[in-house]
C-alpha cells in the first residue's frame, strides 16, 4: 500500500512544518510506504522582477531569508516528499497520483480564511475508486460561511472516513452531511515526550536554564500590549528571564531575544523551558506533551477559534487557558491527570490510525 499524505508543509511555521513531519514519521514507524503529496500552498504570486528583488531584500534584512534556509534544511532532513512539486490546483488534477490511500493532513487545511477558494485539501482531484481519508483536518472556525457549505457538503460525503482535530469541527461536518467524525489529536502528540527528545537531541542552544518561554503570535488576533502585564506577572513570580521567540524588541529587563529558528530547535525550547507563555496551538500542544506549566493566551471567551480550548478541555488542563484583558495565573501545575486523559487521548487517536491504514 502506498500512502500519500496532502497538508500544508512548507507553510513557514513551527507548528505547520511539525505536524507534516509527525503524521509522516508515526506512519513511517508502522512500516508504510508513505510520503508527503509536494503540492505548494499558498500559491506564489508572478511578481515583476523588482518587486521580487525588493522582496528578497526585505527578506535578507528582516532574518526570513535565514529562516527559510533552516526550514528547507529540516524538509530536505526529515520530509519523504513527492518527486513531483504541485504548483496549482489544476496540476493535482493532472497529475493522475498514483497512491492507493490519499489523507488530507492535520492542521488548518479546511480553513475557508486560509484555502479561500482552493479546495484541493478536500482532496476533489483523487478518483472515485481510491480511499480517502482526514487525519485530524481542522476548519478553525466555529461555522462555515454559507456560500460554502453545499461545496463542502459535497467533498465530505466522497471520503471513506474522516477524523477532525477540534469538536468545532466536529458540529460542522455533522450539521453537513449527518456524520459524526471521529475527534483526533493533532499529530506532533502522537510522537511521545521521550520519542521527541530523541529527534531533538542534537538541536541545543546556549541558553542558561531555567527560563520563561514566550512564544506569542499575532495571526488570530493581537494580543499586545496586554500580553506584556502577563509576561511581567510571570517573571517577577518565577524570578527567570523571559526567552521571547520570535517577537518584537520589548523595553523589559531580563528578557533574550531569539529569532527565525529550526523547527526542532522550537521544540527544544519548549522541552527546556520552566515556564511557557504562548498563544500558539502548537505552542500549547508542545508543553502539554512535555508536561511543562503553561498559559494560553487567548483574546475572549466569544469561540471564534477554539483550537486551544478544545484540546485543554479534552485533557482536563482548560484552566491553562487565561483571557488577554483578565487573567489569573496558576503556577502550580500538576500533571497525574492530565497526562493520563492525554495518553487515553492518543491512543483513541492511534487506533483510528490503524483503522484507515489496515484496508
Amino acid at each position: 500500500m502506498k500512502i500519500g499524505i496532502l497538508t500544508m508543509h512548507k507553510v513557514l511555521n513551527y507548528g505547520s512544518a511539525l505536524q507534516a513531519f509527525a503524521l509522516l514519521h508515526y506512519i513511517q514507524s508502522l512500516g508504510y510506504d508513505v510520503e508527503l503529496i509536494d503540492y505548494i500552498f499558498p500559491h506564489k504570486q508572478k511578481l515583476s522582477i523588482v518587486r521580487r528583488v525588493i522582496r528578497g531584500a526585505k527578506s535578507v534584512l528582516s532574518g526570513r531569508y535565514n529562516m527559510q534556509n533552516k526550514f528547507q534544511k529540516f524538509y530536505n532532513d526529515f520530509y519523504k516528499c513527492s518527486k513531483i512539486t504541485y504548483n496549482s490546483p489544476a496540476e493535482l488534477v493532472s497529475a493522475d497520483l498514483d497512491y492507493d490511500i490519499f489523507i488530507t493532513g492535520s492542521d488548518q487545511v479546511w480553513n475557508p480564511i486560509h484555502i479561500k477558494d482552493d479546495y484541493s485539501f478536500f482532496l476533489p482531484f483523487v478518483p472515485e475508486n481510491k480511499l480517502k481519508y482526514s487525519y485530524a483536518s481542522s476548519f478553525s472556525v466555529s461555522s462555515l460561511p454559507n456560500e460554502r457549505k453545499s461545496i463542502v457538503k459535497e467533498l465530505l460525503l466522497k471520503y471513506d472516513k474522516v477524523s477532525v482535530r477540534e469538536k468545532s469541527s466536529l458540529d460542522i461536518v455533522k450539521d453537513l452531511t449527518g456524520i459524526t467524525p471521529e475527534y483526533v489529536c493533532d499529530p506532533t502528540l502522537l510522537i511521545t515526550k521521550e520519542e521527541w527528545r530523541q529527534i531533538t537531541a542534537d538541536c541545543t542552544f546556549n541558553i542558561e536554564k531555567p527560563y520563561i518561554l514566550a512564544y506569542i503570535l499575532k495571526y488570530a488576533y493581537n494580543p499586545y500590549p496586554d500580553i506584556l502585564n502577563i509576561i511581567k506577572k510571570i517573571r517577577n513570580e518565577l524570578d527567570v528571564p523571559v526567552v521571547f521567540l520570535d517577537g518584537p524588541k520589548l523595553d523589559i529587563k531580563n528578557v533574550i531575544n531569539i529569532n527565525n529558528i529550526a523547527p526542532l530547535q522550537f521544540v527544544n525550547l519548549i522541552n527546556n523551558a520552566k515556564y511557557v507563555i504562548t498563544t500558539s496551538f502548537h505552542g500549547t500542544a508542545f508543553s502539554l506533551n512535555f508536561e511543562k506549566p503553561f498559559v494560553s493566551v487567548i483574546k475572549n471567551r466569544s469561540g471564534f477559534d477554539t483550537r486551544m480550548i478544545d484540546l485543554l478541555e479534552t485533557v482536563n488542563a482548560d484552566r491553562a487557558i487565561i483571557y488577554n484583558e483578565d487573567f489569573n495565573i496558576d503556577l502550580d501545575f500538576t500533571y497525574s491527570e492530565i497526562s493520563v486523559n492525554l495518553n487515553r487521548f492518543r491512543d483513541k487517536s492511534i487506533e483510528y490510525l490503524n483503522s484507515i491504514l489496515k484496508h
